[in-house]
């Protein structure tokens, strides 16, 4: 074989031996689709561990949904303080509250994760109807987050409230998977818990803000690096009646659905329990209060009302593409 052969050859092998490398060392990506916290999940994850990865996130949010966190799942965490008034609280249990504790504060009462009784009232998911007003009032004499008791890793919950971590649930879930993420080989991911994503990884991501008035459409994207991206929109969960809408974010002071014409915010953070509670206190406290509040937590955010108007703050407005035709930037009509 002459010299041209055996070079032509010697640069064949190794081009096959780059191809095999490569083939064996390819991340994979895996993917699942489940039903938790009353809401869809979908995982992402692209990694060279990804299945078992992905398997042991999806074990995780099952057991923070059914051993924790849901008021609905007998024998759970939240399900036997509500029944006993109290108890004693678990590490991370009591990790969750103390963060929500300060956004309750923080927002002046907008935002709290007391009002389970009044929540049945309206019977969002079941037989939803306008309450009582007696029994409304009664209900709401009785929950705040305020008369909670805590000391040490005690809980006293005052007779008539009811814990319910409907609105940061999906967010504490972004945490503790990012936490499985953060010890593996993972590549990227996307988490998807309902209203509230992770986007996982050293590039930039696209997340859509759906469109409250358009179906699966999408009013706008962002395009943001590794974080955690919470929506709470007064299109997710509703009912009509006599004419009117109702929708499910609960106003804590009134007991009825926020009015203050905004129909979609979202919040974006690094904390995933922050990011999801926070997209329902700023709803509730409006667009200027609501500004402030995200703002003192370092988070972003996206306000959109019901004139198709969005606010934005200054460190995301300039990621973000309006692709709904209706909508505009408030500062630009």
């Amino acid at each position: 074989m002459n010299k041209k052969a055996l070079i032509a050859a010697a640069v064949c092998l190794l081009a096959g031996i780059a191809a095999v490398i490569y083939f064996t060392c390819a991340p994979k990506t895996a993917t699942a689709d489940f039903f938790a916290m009353d809401t869809y999940m979908n995982f992402k994850v692209t990694g060279k561990n990804a299945d078992a990865v992905i398997s042991e996130a999806k074990a995780e949010t099952e057991r923070l949904d059914k051993e924790i966190l849901s008021r609905q799942s007998a024998g759970s965490e939240v399900d036997a303080l509500n029944k006993n008034y109290g108890g004693v609280l678990s590490e991370r249990l009591k990790k969750y509250i103390d963060s929500l504790l300060g956004v309750c504060e923080k927002s002046g009462g907008g935002y709290d994760f007391t009002l389970g009784a009044v929540s049945d009232l309206w019977g969002f998911g079941k037989n939803p109807a306008v309450p009582d007003k007696d029994e409304l009032k009664n209900a709401l004499n009785l929950t705040g987050a305020d008369k909670l008791r805590i000391n040490d890793s005690n809980i006293a919950i005052p007779q008539g409230a009811v814990l319910d971590f409907g609105s940061a649930g999906k967010g504490i879930v972004l945490d503790e998977v990012k936490g499985i993420l953060d010890n593996s080989d993972v590549r990227e991911a996307v988490i998807s818990a309902g209203g509230s994503i992770m986007v996982y990884g050293s590039r930039d991501f696209t997340v859509g803000i759906k469109d409250p008035e358009g179906g699966n459409g999408y009013v706008a994207v962002l395009t943001v690096p590794q974080t955690c991206v919470s929506t709470s929109g007064s299109y997710e969960r509703y009912f009509e009646s006599e004419g009117k809408r109702y929708h499910h974010i609960l106003d804590p002071e009134t007991g009825c659905p926020a009015d203050n014409s905004l129909i979609s915010v979202t919040v974006i953070s690094q904390s995933g329990i922050l990011s999801d509670a926070l997209s329902t206190a700023c709803f509730v406290c409006g667009i200027e209060d609501g500004m402030r509040l995200a703002e003192e937590y370092g988070c972003e955010a996206v306000f959109i009302d019901n004139n198709h108007r969005i606010y934005a703050s200054a460190g995301i407005k300039d990621s973000i593409e309006i692709t709904g035709g209706a909508y505009s930037f408030a500062d630009e009509e």
